[in-house]
């Protein structure tokens, strides 16, 4: 094992040099900067109360909840697993993911099956330290003490369930053996639904919440409930240790379940050659993204006829429509219409007002991310096809044009949902005499609001293409993430931007029918600010697409 962990850390060392290097260019600097301002605001400033998991578990009866509730987690979890991977062929997957260049170099070493999944079960942990570390920094203790306790009870936690699931996969395919895990899985989850079932006339006589809890207390620490979920307590009992003196005492039952899991992985005699390489040629595939030379996906059915002559905007939209679907396709929506219009209409009449009110709430909530964060989501515009600039270019299509049909399909898509939410919100807010201007200003003013938030996308993309994160293979890391932060706040910026003019126009329209009529009039505000929105889209566009008309295509750099 001594080369293969030179290897490891040879591969540890040199991410964290590549990371590091390229904090060299500005706009990784600026991002890691604002990633760990982030960091420290969120998680890591000091508090003027006990937090993280100290100030949780004030209380015994609180550990006691935690504990029954994450080994209830990580019961049903293991079992699922262990079932599906058992008894149903089709959840099988490769054993181990290993990669192209492992694969070209290690699988014809001299090297045993043995001394491969060792390497690869030691190559996982390294994810898993990175993961309790996070985990650390988000549920640490009041203490240096609490904090290192936290951190190797999650390492613990997350390797047992690493080599556990890694197990599993590698004997799926040893016969009759297989079955074994899911027919244990099975006579657990049995026997706690027997026990549960013959206390459930106890269970169901209790008035009080805490009645409830001391009783399923008391099953959980009796008979063989008690057994079936002792390693899970064992494991969830080490990050909730309150002192070192009670982390040691849970110590040994991880320790001997990791041992366990560790001999029964590596000793398997699995073969996983073939599904190895077979995953690790897919990776490699996604991550360079679609290539000229792809095979022909199926063929997807035209949204609308396109005519021969027209807008070459209303092309780009055809085009990427098609491309949306691959995912959810016109007829496969058309097919849930009648019930996205009559089970609202069942719902609101046969239902209460306190349901109306919850149900109108939802719709309000739907309807305001749609607007906030749809535009961030639905990347169906020229951020996916920014990378296809060569092709644009030879278009004889002026850049605002491209653009306009570029972000058509997302603003499309985008204002349904937010249609559809208004027009729930109508059905809803009927029986709880809202008036219903609200809800037509609503659907007024959403395409407006989409639209700017696309176009202010689309033109980050343009002037910055460097940090818009282009195709499948995609830049991770803190700096990446302060990157994302810089975008979202200045995308809200520009939002604040656009929508004061609008504002003021609509609030002037407003007013000025309430001077002459004396009534409010919603409507026709919104009307007026939407008529404004559309205006600075238009505007927005030329503006970009000029932008795009200069830009070069060697300024699209790879992705990060």
């Amino acid at each position: 094992m001594g080369p293969l962990l030179y290897l490891t850390l040879c591969s540890v060392r040199n991410r964290i040099v590549v990371r590091l290097r390229r904090l060299k260019e500005p706009r990784y600097a600026v991002g890691m900067v604002v990633g760990l301002g982030y960091l420290w605001f969120v998680f890591l400033r000091p508090r003027r109360v006990p937090g993280g998991i100290s100030g949780l578990l004030a209380s015994a009866e609180a550990r006691t909840a935690i504990e029954l509730a994450g080994a209830a987690i990580l019961f049903f979890s293991a079992a699922l697993t262990a079932v599906l991977s058992s008894w149903l062929p089709t959840m099988r997957r490769p054993a181990l993911n290993f990669s192209k260049g492992e694969i070209q170099f290690l699988f014809p070493a001299p090297l045993t099956r043995k001394e491969l999944v060792r390497y690869k079960v030691l190559r996982t942990q390294v994810g898993v330290l990175i993961a309790s570390a996070v985990l650390t920094i988000v549920f640490r203790g009041a203490s240096l003490a609490n904090g290192w306790m936290v951190f190797a009870g999650m390492t613990l936690i997350l390797a047992n369930l690493n080599l556990y699931n890694t197990g599993l996969v590698l004997n799926q395919r040893q016969g009759a053996w297989r079955l074994a895990p899911g027919i244990i899985a099975a006579a657990a989850t049995i026997t706690l639904a027997g026990v549960t079932a013959l206390d459930w006339g106890a269970l169901s006589s209790l008035s009080s919440a805490g009645d409830v809890f001391r009783e399923i207390t008391r099953l959980a620490n009796t008979g063989p409930a008690a057994i079936v979920l002792w390693p899970f307590r064992a494991l969830v009992r080490l990050p909730l240790a309150q002192t070192p003196a009670a982390f040691l005492r849970a110590l040994p039952g991880p320790v001997s379940m990791l041992t366990l899991a560790y001999v029964w992985t590596v000793n398997s005699n699995a073969s996983f050659e073939e599904g190895s390489a077979e995953l690790a040629e897919r990776i490699a595939r996604i991550r360079r993204g679609p290539q000229p030379s792809a095979p022909k996906v199926r063929s997807m059915a035209a949204p609308f006829r396109l005519a021969l002559t027209g807008r070459p905007e209303t092309a780009i939209l055809w085009k990427n429509l098609i491309a949306v679907g691959r995912y959810l396709s016109l007829t496969t929506l058309l097919r849930f219409l009648p019930l996205l219009f009559v089970l609202p209409m069942l719902l609101a009449r046969g239902s209460r007002g306190g349901v109306s009110a919850a149900m109108a709430g939802l719709c309000v909530a739907i309807y305001i991310m749609t607007i906030l964060l749809g535009p961030q989501l639905a990347r169906n515009d020229l951020r996916q096809d920014l990378g296809n600039l060569r092709a644009l270019k030879t278009w004889p299509v002026n850049g605002a044009a491209i653009v306009r049909g570029e972000v058509a399909a997302p603003a499309v898509l985008l204002t349904l949902i937010a249609w559809l939410c208004a027009l729930y919100g109508l059905i809803f807010a009927a029986s709880l005499e809202v008036p219903p201007s609200w809800a037509v200003a609503a659907a007024l003013l959403a395409p407006g609001l989409i639209l700017v938030q696309l176009l202010a996308q689309n033109a980050s993309a343009v002037l910055w293409p460097s940090w818009t994160l282009q195709g499948a293979g995609r830049a991770r890391g803190v700096e990446v993430m302060g990157q994302r932060l810089i975008m979202m706040l200045g995308l809200l910026v520009v939002l604040v931007v656009a929508v004061l003019p609008a504002a003021a126009g609509g609030a002037a329209i407003g007013f000025a029918v309430y001077f002459v009529t004396g009534a409010v009039a919603i409507i026709p505000a919104a009307a007026g600010a939407a008529a404004i929105l559309f205006a600075e889209a238009f505007i927005a566009s030329q503006m970009i697409g000029a932008l795009l008309d200069r830009t070069d295509v060697s300024a699209i750099d790879a992705p990060g």
